[in-house]
């Protein structure tokens, strides 16, 4: 009897811990979803989203500098950088190298782990300070994303809108159209970390 008792727990536990094969493969889907994705796949990601930041920059009518660079999952020190010119790489007028503005973001956004244009964020060499610069980290990837060229305001929402559009990519589905439910201004700038258009 005691036999039985023992053997009918041994069999219950055993139904207790058992996961389906469906379980096991959607927890290792999970967990490996960009585990074995090369730079070059997550290069040619970037260079969707920054076509999906130029669409962006051009349905507002501004014109600049898109830039874009990610840090691999696991990695440590090759980050990914791609750039897409919208219109004009330079504001003559003004006086803007546009693409050495939206770098200096990028090159802040990577340094802070926060979006560029703190001003509690004492700049180094190399940084302008500009807001425009975007930062997330998505399944275990860096983003740096930004926009120079209109108002910080402007870049902001063209960096932010790179960054949600190349999470999608990286988790390897296709956003529905997010220009009607994506508030890229959550937390709205302050006025002193708006610049004057470059």
């Amino acid at each position: 009897m005691k036999k039985k008792l023992l053997l009918m727990l041994i069999l219950c536990g055993a139904c207790f811990s058992c996961h389906s094969p469906q379980q096991d493969k959607q927890n290792t889907d999970l967990t490996k979803v960009n585990k074995n994705m090369t730079n070059e796949q997550l290069r040619e990601k970037l260079a969707l989203a920054l076509e999906d930041m130029k669409a962006k920059a051009i349905e507002m009518g501004i014109e600049g500098v898109a830039t874009a660079s990610v840090l691999n999952n696991g990695d440590t020190v090759d980050w990914i950088g791609e750039m897409k010119v919208v219109g004009s790489y330079c504001n003559w007028k003004d006086g803007y190298n546009l693409v050495a503005v939206a770098w200096s973001k990028c090159g802040e956004v990577i340094a802070t782990q926060a979006d560029s244009g703190d001003p509690n964020h004492k700049t180094i060499t190399g940084e302008l300070g500009y807001a425009g610069g975007a930062y997330d980290e998505h399944e275990g990837c860096k983003l740096a994303f930004a926009f120079s060229g209109a108002t910080s305001e402007e870049d902001l929402v063209v960096a932010k809108y790179g960054i949600e559009k190349m999470k999608s990519y990286i988790s390897s589905r296709q956003e529905a159209d997010t220009t009607t439910t994506y508030n890229p201004l959550a937390t709205p700038l302050k006025k002193d970390h708006i610049k004057p258009k470059r």
